[in-house]
């Protein structure tokens, strides 16, 4: 029988629990901004024990409400999604999506209704119908596309504002497998 000395087993231990315990970090971060600093490019979102700060590339991505903005027009409490690169220990906000007036939701599409400019994403009860604006932004795979670009099938996250009873949409991110 191979006996080992107690310091090593120990090491053993420890070693495998600091493994597990790691934390894995993701590429996007959600929060609620607690501030802006547009001089010194940086945004800080709230946090249960603490807040992070992140600093904002000159080249990041910035769309608010499902527009292309600038670092200077987000306010507190707007909710944002931080899209981050980490280079060495350093952290950095490469694009930003900010939602203040709007909301946010995904699905697959069912229907393109090209001629009433409307999409229709599958549900689970009842499909949901989205009306488009003519400002409307669209991205099929990261790049820029045209509604009529889009297909049965393609995932998509939509941003739009509720109007009366209408959902009326300015931004899609769609992906096609």
């Amino acid at each position: 029988m191979i006996r080992l000395p107690k310091f090593l087993a120990a090491a053993l231990v420890a070693t495998l629990l600091l493994g597990l315990a790691t934390p894995v970090f993701a590429d996007i971060t959600s929060g609620t901004i607690r501030s802006v600093n547009a001089e010194r490019r940086e945004i800080v979102l709230k946090g249960i024990l603490k807040d992070s700060t992140y600093p904002v590339t000159k080249e990041a991505l910035i769309v608010l409400d499902g527009r292309k903005s600038e670092l200077k027009d987000l306010r507190p409490d707007d909710k944002a999604s931080v899209e981050w690169v980490k280079n060495g220990e350093q952290v950095t906000c490469v694009s930003l999506r900010v939602l203040r007036n709007s909301s946010e939701t995904n699905g697959t599409i069912r229907f393109v209704i090209a001629d009433k400019n409307q999409l229709v994403l599958k549900g689970v009860l009842k499909d949901t119908v989205y009306n488009l604006e003519k400002t409307l932004a669209v991205r099929l795979n990261g790049k820029e596309a045209n509604f009529s670009d889009l297909r049965e099938g393609d995932e998509v996250v939509l941003t739009y504002q509720q109007s009366g009873d209408r959902m009326m949409v300015n931004d899609i991110r769609a992906t096609r497998k």
